[in-house]
């Protein structure tokens, strides 16, 4: 509580120190792609919106994620098991996640920074933008391949009050509820859930309790300001990482992470004069782990194994962004600001050889400074060029991100044409630089470059396609290197290209009521320079379709289908092994008994198709799922 408070002190702190001035201007409901106005229409760029996840009622968050373009969520079993995303081939640290705009990466985690998926739950999410390609021009270290932004339920000028409860094959319970509306003259809402996964993987389960919440102030003297805030506390338990899992895995002893992670936002706004504004945000995100694991046994691939293991986590983030939204001239439209971000992580742990126990700590202070500058001008009305750029310094290192793109549009023939071409980096996390079986403190930073050329094309008034293809050149990517003595090292160089294509239909069946379908497809490519071999853990081919039918107002069914082809992983009992490609379809019903109340019926993996994302982890067969849900 002592960390919460004082990230609720800055936050008030950075809201009063903004001038006074006219009436703020309302923003964007696009933010996460550009400082400037945003398009959704854009090709690299989807949005997953509250009507859509409440249709495709999902469990959780990762089954929401497998229906993105070029997306692959990697899960080792169940969900009490650490879940990575793949965007267009990049590792699981190279997306950058927001929760309400609010940085949420945790670099003392296995993964080099990543987020983990598997502790978030759905209850008040009121959508989900997500950005294709890299954005260090707009964020700095972390967005080389993508970002994902998780907005939440804001409270409105009515009262708004739901109950949901749904249980489940292999001990699936969850419950959730929400409350807003009007505070005096403030709006808020607050959410809690509780979730309990079950066990449909062996030694796979979560159970989770999340707060959530929100607040909109009246106007303070010509400026808006408001607060959002996430609060989850987690138990999981899993096999170990490259163990083999319930299949393989030697020693039977379950890894067990206690989880306990806190996120708060603010925002405040202010119009200066008719074509200037003005925005203070600040950020804090705050995680605690506790982590104990049997190790792995030895193999033929790692002689040693990797020994029992425990540590106690600790990480907090700090960043405040002031920026300045400029419109001088007609056409022009600019944003220039700086940004203060400080992170402080300590990992206290230990390392078990037979009797003997070792401690462990690594402790990392890192604070960044960074100026931004983005502009767009509309050269013709069919016709914009946009430039953007940002220099970050942490006192070591220093990185300049540079962003180009030019947009053309045929109005009468509702096609949109893009081009880009952008730098990005990314830097060594805490777990990279100072693990004690693994970690080196003299990686160096990865970088890419990234050259991207997309169409989007309406359809009339039924539909909309996109494609979009794309190069990234990844130089000192840093991967494992198994073997007698395991180690993260920087590889020379990695190139990846891929294609992606998404359609988004609605169509009217006249008596058979209303029928939306999202089709999409991609291919990647990614290999290392030197040796020619695939990346691991990244399919070619990714497919899927994602279909809502209303037949009437009552009735809701959602039907919804991915491939995900064959790819190379790796296990300390096995080595590289390749894993074939595989079908899953999730299946969701609901009928509204009566206006404000509807039940639900969930069937994941309807077709009960057995097999693994990772070596040794099976995935749950078929999960059926019922449910009720109320609201005012």
């Amino acid at each position: 509580m002592k960390k919460v408070s004082e990230g609720i002190a800055w936050a008030l702190v950075c809201a009063s120190l903004l001038p006074s001035g006219a009436h703020a201007q309302s923003e964007d409901i696009i933010v996460t792609a550009t400082r400037l106005s945003a398009h959704e229409s854009a090709s690299n760029v989807s949005v997953i919106d509250a009507a859509t996840i409440a249709a495709r009622d999902p469990a959780s968050v990762v089954d929401l994620l497998r229906d993105l373009p070029s997306v692959f969520v990697q899960q080792s079993g169940g969900r009490g098991s650490v879940v990575s995303l793949f965007t267009r081939g990049a590792k699981p640290n190279f997306t950058l996640v927001l929760l309400d705009g609010v940085k949420a990466n945790d670099p003392t985690n296995t993964r080099g920074g990543s987020y983990d998926f598997s502790t978030l739950d759905l209850n008040d999410i009121e959508r989900i933008e997500f950005v294709r390609g890299p954005a260090s021009a707009v964020y700095g270290s972390d967005a080389v391949g993508g970002v994902i932004n998780i907005i939440s339920r804001r409270g409105g000028p009515t009262l708004d009050a739901g109950l949901q409860a749904e249980g489940g094959s292999f001990g699936f319970v969850r419950a959730a509820g929400h409350v807003g509306g009007p505070i005096g003259g403030a709006t808020g809402n607050i959410g809690l859930s509780y979730t309990d996964s079950g066990m449909p993987v062996a030694g796979s389960n979560l159970k989770s309790t999340a707060l959530d919440g929100a607040l909109t102030l009246p106007e303070i003297a010509g400026t808006a300001i408001n607060f959002t805030g996430r609060y989850s506390d987690s138990t999981a338990t899993s096999f170990p990482d490259s163990s083999g899992g319930p299949r393989l895995a030697v020693l039977r002893t379950l890894d067990r992470r206690d989880i306990q992670e806190g996120v708060l936002g603010a925002h405040a706004l202010r119009g200066i004069t008719g074509w200037w504004n003005m925005a203070l945000d600040y950020g804090f995100y705050d995680r605690a782990s506790d982590a104990t694991s049997p190790g792995v046994a030895p193999s033929a691939q790692t002689p040693g194994g990797i020994p029992a293991n425990g540590d106690k986590a600790s990480f907090t983030r700090h960043e405040v962004t002031w920026t300045n939204r400029l419109s001088p001239l007609p056409g022009l439209e600019a944003a220039l600001g700086v940004d203060m971000q400080a992170d402080h992580g300590v990992d206290n742990g230990f390392l078990q050889f037979g009797p003997v126990r070792l401690p462990t700590r690594f402790a990392l202070d890192r604070t960044l400074w960074a100026g931004f500058g983005e502009a767009r001008y509309q050269v013709l009305p069919q016709f914009s060029l946009s430039a953007s750029g940002r220099y970050d310094d942490t006192g070591a290192t220093h990185h300049f991100s540079p962003q180009l793109r030019a947009d053309y549009a045929f109005p009468d023939s509702g096609t949109q044409f893009q081009l880009s071409w952008g730098k990005a980096y990314k830097l060594p996390s805490f777990f990279a630089l100072g693990n004690p079986i693994v970690g080196d403190p003299n990686l160096k930073p990865e970088e890419a470059e990234n050259f991207e050329g997309g169409v989007t094309q309406k359809l009339g008034d039924w539909g909309r396609w996109k494609v979009e293809a794309y190069a990234t050149n990844y130089r000192d990517l840093i991967d494992f290197r198994p073997g007698a003595v395991p180690k993260l090292v920087n590889l020379s160089t990695v190139h990846v290209r891929g294609i992606e294509t998404s359609l988004e239909l609605a169509l009217g069946l006249r008596d058979w009521g209303t029928l939306r379908a999202t089709p999409r497809l991609s291919y990647t490519n990614a290999r290392k320079t030197l040796t020619g071999a695939s990346l691991r853990d990244v399919p070619s081919w990714l497919a899927g379709v994602g279909v809502n039918w209303q037949p009437e107002p009552a009735w809701t069914v959602n039907f919804d289908l991915n491939h995900t082809g064959a790819m190379t992983d790796n296990a300390v009992p096995t080595g590289d092994v390749a894993l074939p490609g595989h079908v899953r379809a999730d299946l969701a019903v609901s009928y509204e008994v009566l206006p404000n109340l509807a039940l639900k019926l969930g069937v994941d993996n309807i077709f009960d198709r057995r097999y693994e994302d990772v070596v040794g982890f099976p995935t749950p067969g078929l999960v059926v799922r019922g449910g009720i849900s109320a609201s005012l």
